[in-house]
């Protein structure tokens, strides 16, 4: 496959002038391609690609396959990055087909719906006597046309459903059982009896947001996420503990009645893609006025408790904002997960919430929450001297965020400072990415 994918994108960029080599690489994807007297323009493409690895002639592709809207080399990428992952067969894809049975696109047409995913327009050779006609116009005249004269499971033969990358295959059901294709109860039908077979394999088709109160179903890996979504985010704590009260119950709308100072307060919705870094910057641009990215950095280091804490922050955003770009996930210091009113002081039949704030917090999309601890050596003694008790509770508190659908992540103060810190740290960022398909 890297072989085939290196000749792919050798071919895209044959197709170049010397001149466009020098430039268009860079301006697409970044890719620079060396520019020596006296060298062909293959030398050329060969000594660019040489040094890369299969993923990343593989997100090249995707880049260069976007630019161009080459669904060959977007196929060859995206199998490339999929290798690792569950797959799905084509025993549940053909049994994704039978739950629709005749009728893919609902009341859209299924040659506007498939073209986009899937080429329609190469000529059909001896295809029962069709006299050259393309796949397009076969489409055409036996899926919408005549509706009922092809089944979804010879239609996805016919355009190469069943052997296409896992992501090509779910915006394709994606497409299927959009509001616009298909709404209200027969979209509700539909989309369970969808998982109940996609579930065999590990995916599934989940509400990620709305049109015009409609859901909007995207899919992925099944996951373990949290149940529910975050309503309001209590974080970057540099004081004393704010006093909340409910400016509308029902809502579940907080307002802070002290210590709004000491912390930041993020209201808006949170939908299933989680939260990323650039909505957290509009959010910060709006409630402070003038404000900007560089703002609110400043202002979350603020609540840093310790050097490690301020390594494992700066070395995030410097290994991964201009990488991920947009797609940056946001980091979040020092967040509330309980919240204990101070009226609890005066309440001596019980004892406060545990673990009433996190280090750091990822909200990734899938509703998977991930928590990161530094450990200090409060984690485990008490007035400087070693504690069991402090540490079973630390890790019982663990056990109940982890049956709660959360992701726990320990490290050791010591291991963010020092010597090989930034790798250390990078590499755990990478692998959870990877993990989660952050970058896809």
């Amino acid at each position: 496959m890297a072989g085939d994918l290196h000749g792919l994108i050798a071919g895209f960029l044959q197709a170049m002038t010397h001149a466009e080599l020098s430039e268009a690489p860079r301006q697409i994807a970044g890719l620079v391609v060396p520019n020596a007297e006296g060298l062909s323009k293959r030398q050329r493409i060969d000594l660019a690609l040489a040094n890369l690895t299969q993923e990343e002639l593989a997100r090249l592709a995707l880049q260069f396959a976007g630019h161009r809207g080459d669904i060959a080399l977007d196929e060859a990428g995206r199998k490339v990055l999929e290798a690792g992952d569950p797959p799905l067969t084509h025993i549940t894809r053909r049994d994704v087909a039978r739950v629709f049975g005749d009728d893919l696109a609902g009341e859209r047409g299924t040659v506007e719906m498939v073209e986009r995913y899937f080429p329609l327009s190469s000529p059909l050779e001896d295809f029962l006597g069709s006299g050259g006609r393309s796949l397009r116009d076969q489409v055409a005249q036996h899926m919408d046309r005549n509706p009922g004269d092809w089944s979804v499971e010879y239609l996805f033969g016919e355009i190469g459903a069943f052997d296409c990358s896992r992501a090509r295959f779910g915006a394709l059901l994606e497409e299927a059982v959009h509001p616009l294709s298909r709404l209200g109860e027969e979209q509700s039908q539909t989309v369970g009896a969808l998982n109940k077979v996609l579930a065999r394999d590990g995916y599934e088709l989940a509400q990620e947001s709305e049109l015009s109160g409609h859901p909007i179903f995207a899919f992925r890996p099944l996951v373990r996420g949290v149940s529910g979504r975050p309503k309001n985010l209590i974080f970057a704590s540099r004081g004393p503990k704010p006093e909340i009260g409910f400016a509308d119950a029902i809502n579940n709308d907080i307002v802070i009645l002290s210590g709004e100072e000491s912390c930041l307060v993020y209201d808006r919705p949170i939908g299933a893609n989680g939260l990323l870094w650039s909505e957290l910057v509009a959010w910060w641009s709006d409630v402070t006025p003038g404000a900007n990215a560089a703002n609110l950095g400043a202002r979350l280091q603020e609540s840093l408790a310790s050097d490690a804490e301020r390594k494992l922050f700066a070395t995030y955003f410097k290994a991964y904002r201009t990488a991920l770009g947009e797609a940056l996930p946001a980091l979040l210091p020092q967040v509330y997960l309980h919240y204990d009113p101070a009226i609890v002081k005066t309440l001596r039949h019980r004892l406060p919430l545990p673990r009433q704030r996190m280090d750091f917090l990822l909200l990734l999309p899938g509703r998977q929450r991930v928590v990161l601890e530094v450990d200090g050596k409060h984690h485990f003694s008490e007035n400087d001297h070693p504690s069991l008790k402090v540490y079973s509770d630390m890790v019982s508190d663990d056990r109940e965020l982890r049956l709660a659908g959360y992701e726990v992540y320990r490290f050791g103060a010591n291991e963010l400072v020092g010597q090989g810190a930034e790798s250390r740290i990078a590499d755990f960022f990478e692998k959870l990415f990877r993990l989660h398909r952050v970058r896809q």
